[in-house]
Order: structure tokens, then C-alpha cells, then sequence
């Protein structure tokens, strides 16, 4: 029996507002085992790279140095937006997140103490929202049906422009560092544009799915095989910004980058949130 090993990254764009929702976790399916899943606990956030969640995190009304969680994350989003370098500070508020809070409050006129209220958060996110990001969500069309664009030298017939898009900078990463290409699945395909357009309909943000299942359970009851699996979700307003979010992340790095990965499915439906919901479905056979 083939061992089959399935590792499943995501990065969002958290919001303030959304954040009560389903937290967005990364799962490894371990060959040898029987339906039996392993929580990492990383909270995946706005830059692509991921910060540790302790379970017990809480929301407050305003954040500080030392607080942690979806928040954090969500004011380390606009900030970064917003042109600030934060190191790697990612979910946890740090150094590198004061000072840049700070220096924003000096900008914009506010008490410059470094503690996020509402009034703070209302314009870094107005401010930081700003930026590749549309104001009105653009109309979403069927997932299973969209609109294809006549083929061109090395293009995939059946692919959106926007998914041709990705599948080109996700194949130059891999050329770049000496890998193979991935090859197009149309079933795959299918399914990914399945998974971002659920994730719209029903306002979540998870690998696993309310209609659909785990990634794992969706390939097996479509009836793909492979030896090895994976899924990377992003949203964001760009095909340029979810890549290079993907890319800042070493967990969908490592996906986009895995040598035993030969065909993917790529899935992009606007709408939502983001501007854009993104699936990428990778197998090895």
C-alpha cells in the first residue's frame, strides 16, 4: 500500500471583523496512521509567514506589546501594507509592530503610546486596506464554469488568465531551483476552483471544508490517486500578491518548492473578502 502523505499550508488576510471565524491551522496527514490528524498551531497571517496561536488566545479591545492572535496578525497585515518592515514578527506584537504603530499614530495624529484602540485600528485599516485591494467585490462567476481564454505558446487550454498566471510563476519558482515544472490537472482544477468558490459562499477561511471535507477527503472521493498530497489557500486582491504571500511562507514554500509534486490544480475565484480566493491542489504520482 502506497504510504501517502498529505501537508496542507494556508495563508489569509485576516480581518478584525472575521476573526470569531474558524481559525485557518495547517495539518500533516502522517503515512502509517489511521485518519488521525496533527494540529501544528500556527495562525497564518497577512505576509504569508506564519506565528504561533496558544489555544487560550483571547481577543481584547485593544492590543499591546506582548499581545498575540488573529488581531495582531490582522494590524500586521495593514501595516505591512502600508510599507512598514516588521522583521518576523508575525502574530505576536513585538518590538519591530511598536514601532511601527508608533510612528504611525505620530503620522496620522493620534496619542503616540503604541497600544492599538479603536481608533487606531479603524485608520490603519482604512489606510492599510487600501493597497491592492478593491473597494467593491468584483462579480464572482461559477467556479465550474468559467470563462476560458484562447490558447497561446505554453499556455494550458482551460485555464483563466489568472490561473495561467500563477501556474507560470509557480513553475518559474520551480525551474529557478532546479525542479521540474508541475504539470496541469484539469480535475484538479475543477476541484480547486470548487474549494475557493465554497470558501466565498460560505464565508470560512480552512482547509477543511463544511461541504467538502479535509483536501485528503476531497482528492480520494474524487477519485485522484497519488503518493503524496498538499493544498496552499490564499486570499488577496492580486495573483502577484497571493504569490509572493505564498512564497514569504515557508510551509506554502515548501509546497510550491516540494520535489516530489508533478501535477497541480489552480483555482482562482474573485469575490470575497480579498478581492480573490486561491486554491492550489498538488499530487505526486
Amino acid at each position: 500500500m502506497l504510504k501517502k502523505v498529505l501537508i496542507v499550508a494556508a495563508v489569509a488576510v485576516l480581518l478584525v471583523s472575521n476573526i470569531s471565524g474558524q481559525d485557518a491551522k495547517a495539518y500533516t496527514w502522517k503515512a502509517g496512521t489511521s485518519n488521525t490528524y496533527y494540529s501544528t498551531g500556527y495562525q497564518y497571517s497577512t505576509g504569508g509567514s506564519y506565528s504561533y496561536r496558544d489555544n487560550n488566545t483571547t481577543t481584547t479591545s485593544e492590543l499591546k506589546y506582548g499581545s498575540v492572535g488573529a488581531e495582531v496578525a490582522a494590524v500586521q497585515g495593514y501595516l505591512k501594507n502600508l510599507g512598514y518592515n516588521l522583521g518576523t514578527e508575525n502574530g505576536k506584537y513585538g518590538y519591530y509592530t511598536l514601532k511601527a504603530v508608533l510612528d504611525f499614530q505620530r503620522k496620522n495624529g493620534l496619542t503616540a503610546n503604541g497600544r492599538v484602540d479603536a481608533r487606531t485600528l479603524n485608520l490603519l485599516k482604512s489606510a492599510g486596506s487600501t493597497v491592492e485591494q478593491p473597494t467593491t467585490p468584483t462579480p464572482t462567476p461559477t467556479p465550474t464554469d468559467p470563462t476560458p481564454t484562447p490558447p497561446s505558446p505554453g499556455q494550458v487550454q482551460g485555464l483563466t488568465v489568472e490561473e495561467q498566471q500563477m501556474l507560470n510563476l509557480v513553475n518559474s519558482e520551480r525551474v529557478k531551483n532546479g525542479l521540474a515544472p508541475l504539470q496541469v490537472d484539469m480535475e484538479m482544477t475543477r476541484l480547486a476552483r470548487m474549494k475557493s468558490q465554497d470558501m466565498i459562499d460560505k464565508n470560512y477561511f480552512s482547509h477543511t471544508s463544511p461541504t467538502y471535507g479535509s483536501p485528503f477527503t476531497m482528492l480520494r472521493n474524487a477519485g485522484i490517486t497519488y503518493r503524496s498530497a498538499g493544498e496552499n489557500l490564499a486570499g488577496a486582491g492580486s495573483v502577484s500578491r497571493a504569490h509572493t504571500n505564498l512564497m514569504n511562507s515557508s510551509g506554502h514554500r515548501a509546497n510550491i518548492l516540494n520535489s516530489s509534486f508533478t501535477h497541480v490544480g489552480i483555482g482562482i475565484v474573485k469575490g470575497g473578502p480579498y478581492g480573490m480566493m486561491f486554491t492550489q491542489l498538488f499530487v505526486g504520482r
